[in-house]
């Protein structure tokens, strides 16, 4: 039997690696922001700004509500981990937005009509999946580029969205609405510490949890990290790349329904006839994901960075009379110099990885 030394320096040996491996993604995630803000207030200087007035009022009033701020977080954590779980697996996922919209949408009729929330998130979640999995199997049994794919069913489900929130599904009452999700299926708040908390946050932070120990701890997991990083390598072990795909795929829309479930009960409460509530949100997740590396704990505070920026935002068109295009290129300048590393490596192992699948 193994001796407890042994099982000591073992463990000692890991924390060391993984210690190692964690202050050098904080170093590259500081000196990054750095940098970040940096770019960000020279491009403030130029275009007449005091930066320390504008960086003040961005971050005092962004992260002020607590609850409002993971509130905001909530869809965008789930639309991060639609497109970090397929990247692991080599799939770039850009469909979030339309697994967003499947979700949004059935989690809004199932509440409307059967007034159960659990039931409403789980048709979600089973939507997102089933429009996930259909990307991929276009690219595992037809050759088409997953990119091109859901592209097209983004604009589809858009369109489609879009017209069934006007139509068949507008409240008459408010016709600048779809039917609203009643009362008795909408997600809760919860006073912790003082603090209101939305459920619907709780509910995405215990999904990416959830993801995240099947990407890490279980074989499943195993088998599209090792798809991801050499096909060629997963085939030699026995592994199946295409069942790989398949399966963060289906992770992925999973995720996405989820959001958009969670944004329409624990959120909004209905969706607008413009989209404005939910449109964009899965985009967004790409960026999120790139910062948060990829990891489902990462992504957890990676959006929530994300959303105070996004909330600071409007503080500066308010408080300074700035346009709604500074704020957006600010937090673009930042988040772009803080995913910058991180996007580098992801494109050019992704490069790799479809080099040796040809």
């Amino acid at each position: 039997m193994p001796s407890k030394d042994g099982f000591f320096q073992k463990l000692r040996a890991r924390f060391r690696a993984r210690a190692q491996d964690y202050g050098m993604a904080a170093l590259e995630v500081f000196l990054s922001a750095a940098i970040g803000f940096l770019a960000g207030a020279i491009a403030l200087l130029v275009l007449g700004y005091d930066p320390l007035r504008v960086y003040e009022v961005l971050f005092s009033w962004g992260y002020t509500d607590v609850g409002y701020l993971l509130l905001k977080s909530t869809p965008l954590i789930m639309t991060a981990i639609a497109f970090s779980i397929p990247a692991l697996a080599g799939v770039f996922n850009i469909g979030g937005e339309s697994q967003l919209y499947v979700g949004a949408l059935l989690g809004l009729l199932v509440a409307y009509y059967i007034h159960n929330a659990p039931l409403a998130i789980i048709v979600a979640i089973l939507g997102g999946a089933g429009l996930g999995l259909f990307i991929a199997l276009l690219r595992v049994y037809r050759g088409i580029n997953e990119v091109i794919t859901a592209i097209m069913v983004n604009w589809i489900m858009y369109w489609l969205l879009a017209y069934l929130v006007t139509g068949p599904f507008n409240n008459p009452k408010l016709p600048q609405q779809s039917v609203p999700v009643p009362k008795s299926a909408q997600i809760p708040m919860f006073s912790v510490v003082g603090v209101n908390i939305a459920g619907s946050f709780i509910l995405a932070v215990i999904g990416a949890l959830v993801i995240y120990y099947i990407v890490f701890y279980t074989k499943t997991g195993y088998i599209m990290r090792v798809s991801g990083l050499s096909p060629a390598s997963a085939k030699y072990a026995g592994f199946s790349p295409e069942k790989a795909i398949l399966t963060s795929m289906l992770i992925g829309g999973a995720a996405a329904g989820l959001g958009g479930a969670l944004l329409v009960l624990g959120d909004v409460h209905s969706i607008d006839t413009t989209l404005s509530a939910v449109y964009g949100l899965g985009f967004t997740g790409i960026g999120i994901g790139l910062l948060g590396r990829n990891n489902p704990i990462g992504i957890i505070f990676a959006a929530i960075f994300f959303s105070g920026l996004l909330i600071g935002g409007q503080y500066v068109e308010l408080f300074l009379n700035a346009p709604p295009n500074l704020s957006d290129f600010l937090i673009g300048v930042i988040v772009i110099a803080l995913s910058i590393p991180y996007a580098y490596r992801f494109i050019i192992s992704w490069i790799k990885r479809r080099r040796m699948t040809k």
